[in-house]
């Protein structure tokens, strides 16, 4: 009788923010334009709001079934990664003004924020192609040899920052020439057959492996963050197993919850989805409220 009268609540089916920076974001000295400051206030802020980090391989492990679905419940979760794979991920290095700037992982060593269990604190997904990063890096944002693979494998053995595959070459539409049939850049929804997707995914792939040891994560995100239809239904689901993949992450805008599909896992992007500390606290307050 007792049992019934004072049985608790269910918990609150889980929501994960997975926020997704880019060190490359350095032009300001301010928090709109600068993606370091960004991340040190946010992590402070969700520290202070009682919110603990996800790891993504985690979230993924629960998306997929693999543990259940009640560990996450009820609790204040948040998922962290980078994209691009910028050296300042992992190195400090001047700002724009020639000022002193902490590096992603320098900013996450120093956060007061809890881990909600053992894993990377964040996860960079990196460009695989040495020749692309280095053509890259000379014609965009600060050509300063700032787009190197030399600490991957350390960043990856430390376990604070992960490393997982962002394409071969990102169809980026600054090279002269990319992995794709017709050599079209500027959007991976290009990516939308087996032969493609064995060029800027499985190579991709083997190539982050080899510079990581072995130690990289059975992750992908999407560049650009475009899931492209063939690689989220086919593609992903008949090759993951093979590939060493188990979940792929999008940029759509969207909390991330069990209803998403793991090849296809929505990020938020800071400067996109929130620019300011005020836009982020709104953010927070609306994933606590249950309105978003």
């Amino acid at each position: 009788m007792f049992g019934k009268l004072f049985k608790r609540p269910p918990k609150t089916p889980w929501k994960v923010p997975v926020l997704c920076y880019h060190s490359w974001m350095v032009a300001t000295d301010q928090y709109q334009g600068n993606d370091h400051l960004a991340l040190e206030s946010d992590l402070d802020m969700l520290a202070r709001r009682g919110y603990s980090i996800l790891p993504l391989t985690r979230l993924v492990e629960v998306m997929r079934g693999e543990r259940p679905h009640s560990e996450l419940d009820g609790r204040k979760l948040v998922g962290i990664s980078f994209d691009d794979g910028i050296d300042l991920d992992w190195h400090a290095r001047p700002d724009a003004a020639g000022n002193p700037q902490k590096s992603f992982a320098q900013i996450l060593r120093e956060a007061k924020i809890k881990a909600f269990c053992k894993g990377p604190l964040a996860v960079s997904f990196v460009i695989a192609s040495n020749e692309a990063r280095t053509q890259l890096d000379s014609l965009a944002w600060r050509g300063q040899n700032e787009w190197n693979d030399d600490w991957w494998q350390l960043a990856a053995t430390e376990n604070i920052i992960g490393i997982a595959n962002h394409s071969w070459d990102h169809l980026h539409d600054q090279l002269d020439n990319v992995r794709q049939r017709d050599n079209l850049k500027g959007s991976f929804l290009h990516i939308d057959t087996y032969e493609d997707a064995e060029q800027q995914i499985a190579e991709a792939e083997l190539e982050i492996s080899r510079l990581c040891g072995g130690k990289n994560l059975p992750l992908f995100g999407y560049p650009y963050g475009h899931v492209a239809p063939y690689l989220k239904d086919s593609y992903f689901p008949q090759e993951g197993q093979r590939l060493g993949i188990k979940g792929a992450f999008s940029t759509c805008g969207h909390i991330a919850t069990a209803a998403d599909s793991y090849w296809s896992i929505p990020r938020l992007v800071c400067g996109w989805h929130w620019k300011t500390s005020e836009d982020f606290s709104r953010l927070l307050d609306s994933i606590e409220t249950g309105s978003s």
